[in-house]
């Protein structure tokens, strides 16, 4: 069965022609639809400050995500905070490094990320400052799925703070017929907790494929017992876009 309809687990961006989604449906002759499988709630200013976390406390800053950049500098504006030009980011991949731009000059800071987009890396690379830096990690009100904390907790060497910034809730997936696409993109292990929320008897079907973007994603799907056909990032491929492109031209190829 070859892929003919694509479901991408986030919103349709705006400007969806100009965009990569764009060029795979008119490459590939696929259907390409979007459904958000969870939604975020930020926690509110006086929420966040019961907290008791001054951020100008911390000279690096770990991301898990592009949500928690969002949240974070959310926080920053909302206190009236001006981060120094010294402060670090430690990034889980390179997508998310690329994504402080939207907030900061990335030429002028120093950030981090782990090429692979492993947890491993990146602790490898924050275990290179823990002598001169102290660490906060901005992240949803549940963590027991976050395998970079989990990590970060074999490491006494390692002292960081947890930032709760925002919730997670899961939107109600039956209202998407899941099972009449031949492929689901998966961008957060938040996005797996919600398809089993809504499916919990979920099974892989034969002909229904699964991508996903960074190793902890890829490792979250794969515990849930989903088989992942290609991800991002690899080595030569950057975005899940090119994983995309290369498994679609590999099954096309695969089908004449």
């Amino acid at each position: 069965m070859s892929i003919k309809k694509i479901l991408f687990s986030q919103d349709k961006p705006a400007n969806f022609e100009k965009t990569p989604y764009a060029d795979l449906k008119k490459n590939y002759k696929v259907d390409v639809d979007f459904f958000k499988f969870f939604s975020i709630e930020g926690v509110p200013l006086a929420e966040f400050r019961k907290q008791r976390i001054n951020i100008l406390d911390y000279s690096a800053i770990i991301m898990t995500s592009k949500n928690a950049i969002d949240q974070f500098f959310r926080i920053v504006e909302e206190c009236k905070i001006k981060l120094p030009i010294t402060t670090k980011y430690f990034c889980v991949n390179s997508a998310t490094a690329n994504y402080l731009q939207t907030y900061t000059v990335y030429r002028k800071r120093k950030i981090f990320f782990s090429e692979d987009g492993s947890p491993e890396k990146l602790v490898k690379e924050i275990e290179q400052h823990v002598e001169t830096d102290k660490f906060l990690v901005p992240c949803c009100s549940d963590t027991s799925l976050n395998q970079l904390l989990a990590l970060l907790d074999t490491k006494p060497a390692i002292k960081y703070d947890k930032a709760e910034l925002f919730k997670i809730h899961f939107n109600d997936l039956t209202q998407v017929d899941i099972y009449s696409y031949d492929m689901i993109v998966l961008f957060s292990r938040h996005g797996v907790q919600s398809l089993f929320n809504s499916y919990p008897d979920f099974q892989q079907k034969e002909g229904m494929h699964f991508a996903a973007l960074g190793e902890v994603v890829v490792s979250a799907a794969e515990e849930a017992g989903l088989t992942i056909e290609t991800y991002a990032p690899q080595p030569g491929i950057t975005s899940i876009f090119m994983a995309l492109e290369k498994y679609l031209k590999q099954e096309n190829r695969r089908r004449r």
